[in-house]
């Protein structure tokens, strides 16, 4: 296999889900832009690697990347609620972030507990179609990022598209599902929630004129940029992805256009992100392993 020394620009995996709206696809709910996850990998689109799908890439050559991938960055087209839910902190492990991409009027996350409560509080609450009154419910809108380690109890509302980056797992244990049919799990749910209150996202830090460092953990970094010219791409000694947002442009011979993914690994090198256009303006989200 050729070796992953270039910009790779990756295809999601897309997924139906009952929620989903329409406008990653029909049904679609969730678009895997940058997975090694065996049951959603992305596909290169370009280049010596072009139809390798990412995980095989990855495993041929990690040193390319600085190591291996343990990262998923997806969107989410959340027309209807999600299931309230809460991921492991051990075994399979899934701290995640959002970002807002969309948000109708009124949308909004619950994210965690108003006061603590304790497992019997919970266990009432979902038996009786309450557990909505105990939950931290968070307005947001475009451009907000929510921080949700393992462990905290949450729900995405309707009305949303989120950028979401999360550890590379898929576990999940529902606790309420809106009176829905679906399996929840009450009992492995409240062995890993945390039922204290929950601590707010920190604010946005602004770094430059041009970059706003919006996560900050020690999983990941996630960073707004924006510009209406060139910038120059330094991945390191580990991976960096960049999610456009708004624009177009390329990197060298790479053309991409929101909303579009480039996967820089390390044996890259620094690149140049040129937007088409003298001062065509452009924002994108940065990120990668801390």
């Amino acid at each position: 296999m050729a070796r992953a020394d270039y910009p790779l620009l990756l295809e999601p995996a897309l997924k139906r889900r009952a929620w989903g709206g329409g406008r990653l696809g029909e049904g679609v709910g969730e678009a895997w832009d940058l997975s090694v996850h065996p049951a959603g990998p992305s596909t290169v689109r370009n280049g010596a690697l072009r139809d390798a799908t990412l995980d095989d890439v990855v495993d041929s050559d990690p040193d390319a990347f600085g190591g291996p991938i343990e990262l998923l960055a997806k969107r989410l087209d959340c027309a209807q609620p999600l299931s309230v839910q809460v991921h492991p902190k051990t075994g399979d492990p899934k701290t995640e972030a959002w970002v807002v991409l969309e948000a109708e009027s009124g949308a909004g996350v619950y994210h965690g507990f108003a006061e603590s409560v304790d497992a019997a509080a919970v266990r009432a609450a979902t038996e009786q179609g309450t557990l909505r009154a105990l939950l931290r419910f968070v307005p947001v809108q475009q451009g907000d990022a929510v921080f949700v380690p393992s462990g905290t109890v949450h729900g995405i509302g309707g009305g949303l598209q989120l950028f979401e980056l999360q550890q590379s797992a898929d576990t999940t244990y529902r606790l309420y599902d809106w009176g829905s049919d679906r399996d929840t799990h009450l009992e492995q749910a409240l062995e890993c929630a945390d039922l204290g209150a929950c601590d707010p996202t920190p604010p946005p830090r602004r770094l430059d004129d041009r970059t706003e460092r919006l996560l900050d953990t020690a999983l990941f970094v996630v960073d707004r940029i924006s510009g209406d010219g060139q910038r120059t791409i330094e991945p390191g000694t580990a991976w960096r992805a960049l999610f456009l947002l708004e624009g177009s442009g390329r990197f060298g011979d790479v053309e991409l256009s929101a909303p579009q993914t480039v996967l820089l690994p390390a044996a890259a090198g620094a690149r140049a992100f040129r937007p088409d256009g003298a001062g065509s303006p452009w924002r994108a989200l940065l990120y990668g392993p801390p």
